[in-house]
Parts: structure tokens; sequence; C-alpha cells
């Protein structure tokens, strides 16, 4: 597993008239990966907080204005497969079947594409084209190649947004398999508080206008994934607290963040 460091991201974008809006102020967060006690890390924010111009920044496909980021305490800063970006709607070769998407990725080793297909719930779709079938459909097409290449770090920018309840169930379940089978680290931006809570095992709230980090909250997955009424109460306390930061930061409104 690896570990990843932001320190001092900046980001601005230009305006009318040669004026520039500050996008993402003075970013810093550290993600350690080892063990699996960071696997999974949310970024908990409302719309319109720099959320996916920060995962491309994470995954060098955008420069930032100033700071640098750090993988193994390397200067990330080359698009280089270790941190894979799949954006809130998934793209693949709508001419291509599933298999063959994620065949192209893996470079014709039919094992290797066996197991991926297996291992994000394709089995049986495999003649399947992504352009007729669900978002979720297409997710598990782009997570199967983004594994591929053997990633380090898997940013999701908000990807369960539109899909229905019980698609977003099966793919929570699906990637917490993914954790279990492969040596990966996700980290998920999200406006959704309930699922930041049930996915992550740490989470960091960013608000907005400028984007930046105001608390950074690690959580007793032991307690949230156990049965019964301690872990209905430590969830509801968590989201009430949750809620209450955002609040408190003057920028976030009720109806910008989803419960």
């Amino acid at each position: 597993m690896s570990n990843l460091k932001l320190e001092n991201i900046s980001k601005c974008y230009p305006k009318a008239a040669g004026a520039k809006r500050n996008v993402l102020e003075d970013i810093n967060l550290s993600i350690d990966s080892s063990e699996k006690r960071e696997n999974f890390v949310s970024i908990l924010a409302s719309f319109d907080s720099g959320k996916t111009t920060l995962l491309k920044i994470i995954s060098a496909i955008e420069k930032p204005d100033s700071g640098k980021v750090l993988l193994q305490n390397e200067v990330y800063d080359n698009p280089t497969g270790k941190i894979v970006f799949i954006p809130e709607m998934p793209s693949s070769f709508p001419w291509l079947n599933a298999e063959q998407n994620i065949n192209f990725i893996a470079k014709n080793e039919a094992d290797k594409v066996k197991k991926l297909v297996k291992a994000v719930g394709l089995t049986g779709y495999e003649n399947h084209h992504p352009h007729n079938e669900s978002l979720g459909f297409r997710f598990r097409i782009s997570l199967a190649r983004a594994l591929a290449i053997n990633p380090s770090f898997i940013l999701l920018d908000d990807p369960f947004r539109r899909m229905d309840t019980e698609t977003k169930d099966e793919i929570y379940e699906l990637l917490r398999n993914i954790l279990v089978n492969f040596d990966v680290a996700f980290i998920l931006a999200t406006t959704n508080v309930s699922e930041a809570i049930y996915l992550s095992n740490k989470i960091y709230l960013m608000k907005k206008k400028p984007g930046e980090i105001i608390e950074e909250i690690k959580l007793d997955t032991d307690t949230l994934n156990a049965k019964g009424l301690n872990r209905q109460e430590r969830f509801v306390s968590l989201r009430n607290e949750i809620e209450k930061s955002f609040l408190e930061s003057g920028e976030v409104s009720q109806t910008e963040i989803r419960i």
C-alpha cells in the first residue's frame, strides 16, 4: 500500500476581464493506506467546491498553481497510472463490449481479464456493450479498466449521485470486496454525508469559496460495520457532527449537502 500527501495545493481559474476565481486554497492532507487503515478516504463537500479539480490535481491530469502532490514521498506530477481518476460519468469504448473494453487495458492477458470481469461482477455480461446498459454497468467496466493497470489509488468523482438506491448498494458492496482482494485504495469525492460515513475509514470535510479542508474525521469502522444499536447510534452521531461542522463553517447551507 502507499502513502499520499498533498502539500499547500492551491488553484485559480481565469474569469472575465482578467479576474481570477480561487477554487482551491492551501489544501493539505495525508493518506497512509498501509495496513488498510486509510484505504477508503472521502472528500466530503457541497457542489461547486472544487472536488473534481482536486481529484484531477491528485491524479496529475491538472497542475496546481502552487503546492505539490507526493506519492511515496516523491512528487507525482505526471500521470503514470499509479493514481487513476474515474469521472462522474465513466467512459469506455462504446463499439467494444465489456470484455473487449477491459482487454484493451489488460493487454490481452486472458487470465487477468477473466479475473477482472469476475471481480467487478460482469460474469455473464462480457458481450454486452456499455452504451446499451446502465450507469452502474458502465462504472463496473471503468473500475475493471482502472484495476487492470495496478494503481495505488483510484479516485472516484461522485459516481453514485445519479444511480438508483439498489444499484448504489450493489456498488458499495463491490467496492468493499475490491478492498479485500486488491492492493488498492480509494479516494471518493462526494456530496453525500451518509455515503461517506458508510464507505470510508477517514473523511475530509471541505468548504467552498475557495475549497479548503476544515476538518479531518477518522472513523471507527469496527463500530460502524457492526450490527445492532451501537452501529446505528454512532452513524447518526457522526452524521449530525458532520452536518454541524459544515453549517458552522458558514460556507455550506443545509441544502448543499445530502444526508
